[in-house]
C-alpha cells in the first residue's frame, strides 16, 4: 500500500473519531478479530462521540489549523515572523473558520473537517476545510512568498471561497521576512 494512503487513512481516522480511536486500534482489532475468526460482543468497548455544537466544531477546526499551519512554515520561518503571524494572521483565519462555522446549517457542522492532505514544499497550500459528506471542499487557507523589488521578502497569507470558484484572493495579511531568502516551507532548525 503507497505511503500516502496509509497517511491519509490515519489522519481521515483520526478527524472522524476525533482522535478517540487511533488507527492502531483498529489494526489491533482487525488482528485479533482474525486470529479469533469471531468476535464476542464482551470484547468490545464501545464508546460514544457526543455531538459537538458550534462553538466545539470552530475550536478544533481552529485547533487544527493552527498546528497545520506552524507545521507548514517550519521551525525555520515560524519563529521570525512569529509575532505578526499571531497578531495578523490567525485572528483573521479564527474569524472566517468562526463565520463558516455560524452559516452552515446546524445537521452538517459535523461533516466540515481540513482535508487530510496538506501542502508541503514551496506550494503555497496550507490547508483546505472541505465538506466530509459531499467531499467538496469549502475554503482554501494559502501563503505565498513574495518578494517586491527593493523591499525584501513577505510572506502573502490569503484564502480562496467555493462562492467564486477559487478564482479570487481573499487577502489575510503580508507579513515582512526581510531582504534574505527565506528558507523553504516546513525546514527544521539545524541545531
Amino acid at each position: 500500500m503507497p505511503n500516502w494512503i496509509k497517511k491519509s487513512f490515519v489522519v481521515f481516522i483520526s478527524i472522524l473519531t476525533f482522535g478517540l480511536i487511533s488507527p492502531q486500534d483498529l489494526l489491533a482489532w482487525n488482528t485479533q478479530k482474525s486470529e479469533n475468526h469471531e468476535l464476542s460482543t464482551d470484547m468490545l468497548e464501545i464508546t460514544t462521540i457526543p455531538a459537538l455544537n458550534r462553538e466545539q466544531s470552530a475550536e478544533q477546526l481552529i485547533a487544527q489549523a493552527r498546528e497545520i499551519t506552524a507545521t507548514k512554515l517550519g521551525d525555520r520561518i515560524l519563529p521570525r515572523i512569529e509575532t505578526d503571524f499571531e497578531s495578523e494572521v490567525l485572528p483573521k483565519i479564527e474569524e472566517i473558520i468562526l463565520d463558516l462555522v455560524h452559516t452552515y446549517p446546524e445537521e452538517e457542522i459535523a461533516d466540515l473537517a481540513i482535508s487530510p492532505v496538506i501542502g508541503k514544499g514551496e506550494g503555497e497550500r496550507i490547508f483546505h476545510i472541505m465538506d466530509l459528506k459531499s467531499n467538496d471542499e469549502i475554503l482554501y487557507f494559502h501563503v505565498r512568498k513574495d518578494r517586491p523589488p527593493l523591499e525584501g521578502y513577505t510572506f502573502n497569507f490569503h484564502y480562496h471561497t467555493a462562492e467564486d470558484g477559487f478564482e479570487t484572493h481573499h487577502e489575510l495579511a503580508d507579513v515582512y521576512w526581510g531582504k534574505d531568502t527565506p528558507a523553504k516551507f516546513g525546514s527544521e532548525q539545524i541545531h
